[in-house]
C-alpha cells in the first residue's frame, strides 16, 4: 500500500508545487470583481450572491471546506438543502463548544484534546473555524515562557474559549476580552505593568501596546480600504504609529493585574503582586495606573486623572475605529479561510462590511464571515487555477477526521493521544496555541522564493512547509487513515487487516460504516470522497488513478478497507493539500 501512495503522490506533488510556483495552481489572486458586499438580511446580497436559494451539494461542500474544519456526508446533504442565510443563522445559534471544563481544575491536564474534540465533533463549526483563524492573529502561546511547561493550561483554555465565544460577535468586544485575558496579560506582560516612576526607574511595559497595534488591529502602515498601502510622494508606505504612540499607549494600559485568587486572602497590593487567576479577566488597580495626561495614536487625548478603565476604553475605542482595522483584519481572515492572495476588490468588499454590516454596526464578525464566504471570488474561485491556499497540516487532519466521524477508540472522545501530540507539536510545525512567537506559525506576508515572489504573491502556509513536514504529514495521515472501525465494530490498524494490537484506548479511529456501501462501486466511492473532502475539485487524472487502485485490490478485500485505503490516497495527495 505504501508504494501506491508514493506512485500517486510524487508526480502530483511535483506538478502541483511547480504550478504553485508559477502562480497557476492555487495561490494567486482572482481577477474577478463585483460591487460591494452586503448583509444577508435580503434575498440577494449587494455582492450579487443569492442568500435564499438552496445551495446544492457542490456549493455546500465548498462552503464547508472554507468555513469549517471539514465536511461530512451528513453536513453536505443538510447544508445543500439550506440557503446561505439559513446556514449562517444556524451557525450563529449553535451553542459554543468550550474547552476549560475539560481540565476539571487540574492545571496539569492538557487542554488541547478538548480542542480536537470540539473542532471535529462540535456543531458550532463556523465559530470554531473563525476562532482558530483569530487565534493566529491574536496570538498567545504555550510554547516556552511565560505560558509553557504545561503549567498554564487553564490560561490557554480560558483564552481559546474567549475567542470561541467572541468569534461571531463584535470585534470591539473581542478586543476588550483579549486585552483583559490573563493569558494575554502574562504572554505580552501587560499584567502588573506599573505606572512610570522616574525616581525608581520604573516604566510601563510596552509589549502589549506595541503588538495590539502592529498585529491585532492596525498594522505597521496606513492602508486603503482594499488593503493596499498609502504611500508618501517617494512611494514609501506611511507608518500607522510612532514610538511616542507606543509609550503613551503603554502608559494608558498600566494598572491591570490578576483578579484575586479565591481563597488566597489577598487584596490590594498583595493581590497585584502575588496572585495569578488565569480564568478570570484582569482587574484594575488604581494605585498602579498612570493618571497623567496622554496623547495616543490619531492625536486622541486622554485627560489627566482618568481612572484605569476609562483610559483603557478610550484607547481600545480609538484602535477599533481606526480605518485600518477593516482591511488589516479582513484580509487576514480571507487568507485563513479562502485564499492567500485575495484581490483588492475582495478585500474592499469585506472592509465595507466590517465598517458597516448594513445596520450601521461596525465590527460585526458574523457579517464579516458571511461577506468572506459568500463573496463571488470565494464561491467561484474553484474555476480558476490561480486561486486558493495551502491547507495547513491541522486542517488536513481535521478534514479526514470529520469526514469519517473520528474519535478515541474506547471513549468517544478525542483523548490525549501521545502520537497525535508528538506529531503536531514537533513535526507539523503547528499546534493550537503553540506558536513559536507572537508572529504566529507563519506570517501572512510570507513569500516563497521563486516565481510566486516574482509575481508579487504570498504563500503563508509554505513557511512551515519543507521536506520534513511534507513527509511527516503524509505519514501521519496514512497512519490515521489506517486506524478505523467498520460497521460490525471490528477495529483495524495499519494496511495489514485487524492489527488491533497497534491501537491504544486513546487512539483516534475513523468510522467507515456510512461509507462502506459505496465500496462495491469504486466510481461512486471516489465521487463521494471528491465531494466531501475536495468539494469536487479532484482532477480527472487523479480520479482515474484512484479508480485504478481501487479496482486493483484483491477480491474479498473488506469494504471498510477499500474505503480507508482509497481515502488515504486522497488526503495524502498534493491536490487535496491545496485548497482551491
Amino acid at each position: 500500500m505504501k508504494n501506491a501512495t508514493w506512485i500517486l503522490g510524487l508526480p502530483f506533488l511535483a506538478v502541483s508545487l511547480a504550478a504553485c510556483s508559477g502562480g497557476a495552481a492555487g495561490l494567486g489572486a482572482s481577477s474577478s470583481a463585483s460591487s460591494s458586499a452586503g448583509s444577508s438580511s435580503s434575498s440577494t446580497a449587494a455582492n450579487g450572491t443569492s442568500m435564499t436559494t438552496p445551495l446544492g451539494q457542490v456549493a455546500a461542500a465548498r462552503l464547508l471546506m472554507q468555513g469549517t474544519f471539514g465536511a461530512t456526508p451528513d453536513t453536505v446533504n443538510s447544508t445543500a438543502a439550506q440557503s446561505y442565510s439559513q446556514w449562517f443563522a444556524g451557525q450563529a445559534r449553535a451553542t459554543p463548544s468550550l474547552t476549560l471544563a475539560s481540565i476539571n481544575s487540574n492545571e496539569n491536564t492538557d487542554w488541547s484534546p478538548a480542542w480536537f474534540y470540539n473542532v471535529v465533533q462540535g456543531n458550532d463549526q463556523l465559530r470554531q473555524r473563525m476562532a482558530f483563524a483569530l487565534s493566529q492573529i491574536f496570538v498567545i502561546s504555550g510554547n516556552g515562557e511565560p505560558l509553557g511547561e504545561n503549567q498554564h493550561n487553564q490560561a490557554l483554555a480560558y483564552y481559546y474559549d474567549t475567542l470561541v465565544n467572541d468569534a461571531l460577535g463584535n470585534f470591539r468586544q473581542l478586543l476588550q476580552d483579549v486585552t483583559l485575558s490573563p493569558g494575554m496579560g502574562e504572554f505580552l506582560s501587560m499584567m502588573r505593568s506599573d505606572k512610570p516612576n522616574p525616581a525608581t526607574g520604573v516604566h510601563a511595559d510596552e509589549n502589549y501596546a506595541r503588538e495590539v497595534m502592529q498585529l491585532f488591529t492596525i498594522g505597521l502602515y496606513l492602508l486603503n480600504p482594499d488593503g493596499s498601502t498609502q504611500n508618501d510622494s517617494s512611494g514609501n508606505p506611511l507608518p500607522t504609529y510612532q514610538l511616542t504612540d507606543v509609550v503613551n499607549l503603554a502608559n494608558a494600559f498600566t494598572g491591570w493585574s490578576s483578579a484575586p485568587v479565591p481563597g488566597s486572602g489577598h487584596t490590594g497590593d498583595l493581590a497585584w503582586q502575588y496572585d495569578t487567576n488565569e480564568t478570570t479577566p484582569m482587574v484594575a488597580y488604581e494605585d498602579h495606573h498612570d493618571t497623567d495626561a496622554k496623547t495616543i495614536i490619531g492625536g486622541v487625548s486622554l485627560p489627566a486623572g482618568q481612572p484605569t478603565a476609562a483610559d483603557l476604553k478610550t484607547a481600545l475605542d480609538t484602535l477599533f475605529n481606526h480605518p485600518n482595522v477593516g482591511p488589516f483584519i479582513g484580509k487576514q481572515l480571507i487568507q485563513r479561510l479562502v485564499t492567500s492572495n485575495p484581490s483588492p476588490a475582495y478585500v474592499q468588499r469585506v472592509t465595507q462590511i466590517f465598517n458597516n454590516d448594513g445596520t450601521g454596526t461596525r465590527g460585526n464578525l458574523l457579517a464579516v464571515a458571511e461577506a468572506i464566504l459568500t463573496d463571488p471570488e470565494a464561491i467561484a474561485a474553484g474555476t480558476s487555477k490561480s486561486y486558493g491556499k495551502l491547507r495547513e497540516p491541522l486542517l488536513r487532519v481535521t478534514a479526514l477526521w470529520r469526514a469519517f466521524n473520528a474519535y478515541a477508540y474506547n471513549s468517544g472522545k478525542q483523548e490525549n493521544d501521545p502520537e497525535l501530540l508528538l506529531y503536531a507539536n514537533q513535526l507539523f510545525n503547528e499546534y493550537p496555541l503553540y506558536s513559536p512567537s507572537v508572529f504566529n506559525f507563519y506570517r501572512p506576508d510570507y513569500q516563497l522564493t521563486g516565481p510566486l515572489t516574482a509575481a508579487g504573491m504570498v504563500a503563508p502556509e509554505f513557511q512551515i512547509t519543507n521536506e520534513a513536514t511534507l513527509v511527516y504529514t503524509g505519514n501521519f495521515l496514512q497512519q490515521y487513515a489506517y486506524q478505523y472501525v467498520d460497521s460490525t465494530g471490528t477495529a483495524y490498524a495499519g494496511p495489514d487487516y485487524n492489527a488491533v494490537s497497534a491501537l491504544q484506548p486513546t487512539s483516534v479511529v475513523l468510522h467507515t460504516a456510512e461509507w462502506e456501501p459505496l465500496a462495491a462501486n469504486p466510481t461512486n466511492l471516489i465521487a463521494q470522497l471528491n465531494l466531501v473532502l475536495m468539494a469536487n475539485q479532484m482532477s480527472a487524472p487523479m480520479q482515474g488513478a484512484l479508480l485504478g487502485y481501487a479496482n486493483s485490490l484483491p477480491a474479498g478485500t473488506p469494504a471498510a478497507t477499500v474505503v480507508a485505503q482509497t481515502a488515504e490516497l486522497v488526503v495524502s495527495s498534493p491536490q487535496f493539500a491545496v485548497q482551491r
